[in-house]
């Protein structure tokens, strides 16, 4: 099975670190975050190639150059493939000839950190197809978060209400709880931007492309957000509880998420180039 990493977005919420190298290229550890993904999906046994899908700019041409002289330190042959700059889609739409003899294939965003189980996500896709007529994508959600900030609880009894509001004000409440930056859980789970696909989805990318003029189209909005509603089969992997994913947004980002990025690299288990 072939493993596909898009790569080719700019990242306009990284500016102004986006204005000289792509986003997949935001050091982790003092190594780009794309390397940490290409080494750990490259150890599973199952994936045989991986594809990686950049602008061949100056700014794509940062991550090939990287990764030159390394497909031996991966393990696993590396492509790369012109990201036309028509929405993550599009893109997809350029490796179909690469992926069309196997049954199915991985679709990671180069900017996630996750130590996700692949054999495990596989074996979870083959339960599924089995059990289904046929399914279009497994998608990986998480149910729960790390919040950014504090949260508190409030006390809304009468008698809070009647002795600390002034002069009838609906603004001030007595603070029972303070909670520093708690696990969550989400009422909808999130899409972490990891996806086992059948090949299946080209004939919705391809019935999409047509539609819109310019060939240029959201895998996310344009093809998976209406596939429910034609019939399609879409499955979640839901992630462990102790499983982090984190959306590497920006180095401040991930600077303020330290600790999350710390503990996904030891489940990932790699050392840098």
């Amino acid at each position: 099975m072939k493993a596909v990493l898009l790569a080719g977005g700019r990242g306009t919420r990284a500016k102004p670190y986006t204005d000289y190298f792509p986003k997949a290229m935001i050091p982790i550890a003092g190594t780009p975050v794309i390397d940490h993904v290409v080494r750990y999906v490259a150890k599973f046994s199952q994936i045989s190639d991986l594809i990686i899908l950049c602008e061949f700019d100056n700014m794509g041409k940062q991550i090939i150059n990287y990764f030159e002289g390394k497909e031996a330190i991966v393990g696993k042959p590396l492509t790369f493939i012109e990201d036309k700059k028509q929405g993550t889609g599009g893109a997809l739409l350029k490796i179909e000839q690469e992926v069309r003899g196997d049954e199915h294939f991985l679709v990671w965003f180069a900017d996630n950190l996750c130590a996700i189980s692949i054999d495990d996500l596989i074996r979870e896709y083959n339960g599924a197809y089995k059990q289904a007529n046929g399914i279009t994508a497994l998608m990986v959600v998480r149910k729960q978060k790390v919040e950014e900030t504090g949260r508190v609880i409030l006390d809304n009894s009468e008698d809070s209400l009647h002795n600390i509001n002034v002069n009838d004000s609906k603004k001030t409440f007595l603070i029972k709880q303070f909670i520093e930056k708690g696990v969550v859980k989400l009422e909808q789970p999130e899409a972490t931007g990891i996806y086992l696909f059948n090949n299946i989805i080209f004939e919705y990318l391809h019935r999409t492309s047509k539609k819109i003029r310019g060939g240029t189209f959201d895998l996310s909005h344009d093809v998976l957000e209406p596939i429910s509603t034609i019939g399609s089969e879409l499955y979640s992997y839901i992630l462990d509880e102790d499983t982090e994913w984190l959306d590497i947004e920006s180095p401040s980002y991930a600077d303020r998420h330290k600790a999350i990025v710390n503990k996904i690299l030891l489940q990932m288990h790699i050392a840098a180039i």
